[in-house]
């Protein structure tokens, strides 16, 4: 690894023309702002960089306070801007104190966060934030900048959660959730932080018959076995490559009938991480990811990787 660098780069603006070009080494970002589930997200972003041998880029984003008819003024933006670059300096001295020679980019922006995340994310192998967890609103466990990220972010996107009482001790296991015939990108990510962090991988495929007219009409009795026979067949053919692929990394499926949501949460209690597909879809309030992945993202009890799957 490189040596750290001695501070941040002073008139650093996140835009395509200020990040290197291709050839650079991998990066991981985190997201910033001085909280205490930030900083958990940023000790854990720490870690995933050092794992895959990446730079660390800690970037903090600030606007300027609304002001109502009073309009902006640059001495408004330079304040915004000097409260972001002194937040993601104290942070990448942090990063750098747990992981000593990582190299650490502190990059404050006058950009709302969410903008200058998803903008990071298009280049970064992982992005990472972290979420207040329970506690507040029962209702509102996940910021609004985490959802925004969940339903725009162009990569791999972990929400390290707040710590939750009973949270797993050592590695756990790394449980991948897989809905789609060929949308494999979860399974694949999966293994491959398996591979990182020495994690076994528990891939789950959970199915639920459809909703039944009446009461009175029932599966025949051979049915069920049939159709849990056909569900933990295409999860084993799923898997097969990735597990020919990463031979270090122990591998199990399991099919569940039921509640997929209810079922991930349950296992997120004893798993290092959960990792899910996002297929992102367009409503009428705009790009949203879907009940399941939000339901998980609001309740699980350890980090949440959302991979974009097509």
């Amino acid at each position: 690894m490189t040596h750290p660098q001695q501070g941040p780069r002073p008139d650093r603006e996140d835009s395509p023309e200020a990040r290197p070009g291709p050839g650079r080494p991998p990066r991981v970002v985190v997201g910033v702002d001085g909280s205490p589930h930030s900083l958990r997200a940023l000790d854990r972003a720490a870690d995933e960089a050092a794992r895959r041998n990446a730079a660390l880029e800690v970037l903090c984003g600030a606007t300027t306070p609304r002001r109502s008819v009073v309009p902006e003024t640059d001495t408004d933006r330079e304040r915004a801007r000097q409260a972001a670059r002194e937040v993601a300096a104290g942070a990448a001295e942090r990063a750098r104190d747990r992981v000593p020679g990582l190299e650490v980019d502190p990059c404050g922006v006058t950009e709302a966060p969410a903008d200058a995340l998803v903008k990071a994310s298009r280049d970064a192998e992982l992005t990472v934030i972290g979420t207040r967890g329970h506690g507040g609103f029962r209702g509102l466990l996940l910021g609004s900048v985490s959802l925004r990220l969940a339903a725009h972010a162009a990569g791999p996107l972990m929400v390290v959660r707040g710590v939750e009482p009973g949270a797993v001790q050592g590695p756990g296991e790394t449980v991948v959730g897989l809905k789609w015939a060929g949308a494999t990108e979860p399974v694949a990510f999966g293994c491959a932080q398996a591979e990182l962090d020495g994690s076994p991988v528990r891939v789950v495929h959970a199915w639920s018959y459809p909703a039944m007219p009446s009461l009175s009409l029932k599966l025949p009795p051979k049915e069920p076995s049939e159709e849990t026979q056909r569900a933990a067949e295409f999860v084993r053919e799923a898997v097969e490559p990735f597990r020919r692929r990463h031979p270090a990394v122990r591998v199990t499926t399991e099919q569940h009938q039921g509640a997929t949501a209810e079922y991930l949460i349950e296992l997120s209690a004893q798993a290092r991480l959960v990792v899910l597909g996002v297929r992102r879809e367009q409503r009428r309030l705009g790009l949203q990811v879907g009940p399941v992945v939000h339901s998980v993202l609001q309740h699980a009890r350890c980090p949440v990787v959302l991979v974009p799957t097509d």
